[in-house]
């Protein structure tokens, strides 16, 4: 286990945005949704949820593909 990696994890985690949204990502499935849909669950204007989403990724707990014009995010299992 990585200590370092498992702090920064737990540091996304521990804030309530970040942790509605990877309850709803995780909720999504293997499928993932797109970064609108979860802000609209959540009641989080667009800005504020690519500034979390970009947090989750970077800490390697979500990842990201382009579908047309958006972007579906899903938990990265990896």
């Amino acid at each position: 286990m990585n200590i370092i990696k498992t702090v920064d994890i737990l540091t996304s985690l521990a804030q309530e945005t970040r942790l509605k949204t990877f309850k709803a990502l995780v909720k999504s499935g293997v499928d993932g949704i797109a970064a609108g849909e979860i802000g609209n669950k959540i009641k989080v204007p667009q800005n504020t949820m690519s500034f979390h989403l970009a947090h989750l990724k970077k800490s390697g707990l979500v990842k990201s593909k382009r579908q047309g014009r958006s972007v579906i995010y899903s938990v990265d299992f990896n």
